[in-house]
């Protein structure tokens, strides 16, 4: 019944009721000397609420809905190409985790405005409004016709296309969206570089490649309209020390094995 009468009355069943009565009750004595004796009911009111509304934030109500309302969040952008449509952003990344990313970069200023080029949006930008998500999702209209669903996440491994290499292939670090010059919102993907060294496993013959340093000058922010193919290519890191346990690598060890017996299954 103590509980019932609680939660209707402070929308919480954490007994704080107790605490909250003799925290007030102490507060409230210590105001009443400099309270305006003329009206005094309206001058505890004005305290008394303001009182409410500071346990109200310390119980953590609007805690919750502000993590509930990131948590859902899913942001629809605008496609420049007309074979891609319906993307959405889901799942903010933590402040944390995209400042690190960007402390990874040399000029990210730059990369986004050669993002745009590659859009056809080749001026200033003057907007800086960037959200960053875990996932993206978008519907993409393949050369026969068929329309594919496609699902990005971070640590996909995806392949890129470039006019002057047959496949370029990256891990996906970051993905964001940027408020273009014409008001709408462009997604954007953050990506790790594969360099192909050359030497194949001794056990496996399959490929070794080298993942990119934050000391490698490479072009790493790209339109989410680039990736050519997603989840079709697949790396394994090349363990070869107690200091990789799963699911974490030894971050000093850069070299991953391209593994050509991964196929999608049809």
């Amino acid at each position: 019944m103590h509980l019932l009468m609680h939660a209707k009355t402070f929308g919480t069943l954490v007994n704080s009721q107790v605490g909250i009565k003799e925290m007030v009750h102490r507060i409230f004595k210590g105001m009443v000397p400099k309270t305006n004796c003329k009206n005094i009911d309206l001058d505890l009111l004005k305290r008394y609420n303001t009182l409410f509304a500071i346990r109200h934030l310390a119980d953590g109500e609007d805690k919750y809905l502000i993590e509930e309302q990131i948590q859902n969040d899913d942001v629809k952008v605008t496609s420049p190409v007309n074979f891609i449509s319906n993307i959405s952003l889901k799942k903010r990344m933590s402040k944390q985790e995209h400042d690190k990313l960007l402390l990874t970069f040399h000029n990210f200023k730059i990369e986004l405005f050669l993002s745009y080029v590659d859009i056809k949006f080749d001026v200033a930008l003057i907007n800086s409004s960037i959200s960053w998500y875990k996932l993206a999702s978008y519907t993409i209209e393949e050369k026969n016709g068929i329309l594919s669903k496609v699902h990005l996440h971070l640590g996909d491994f995806i392949t890129i296309y470039e006019e002057d290499h047959e496949d370029s292939y990256a891990i996906i670090k970051g993905i964001f969206q940027h408020k273009g010059n014409n008001d709408k919102y462009y997604a954007f993907v953050v990506v790790d570089w594969f360099e192909d060294t050359m030497v194949e496993h001794s056990v496996l013959k399959c490929p070794l490649y080298h993942l990119q340093t934050t000391g490698d000058k490479w072009r790493r922010i790209f339109p989410i309209t680039v990736i050519d193919n997603f989840q079709k290519v697949h790396f394994i890191h090349n363990c070869n020390s107690e200091r990789c346990q799963l699911p974490n690598h030894d971050t000093t060890n850069r070299i991953w094995i391209k593994n050509n017996f991964y196929f999608t299954a049809i």
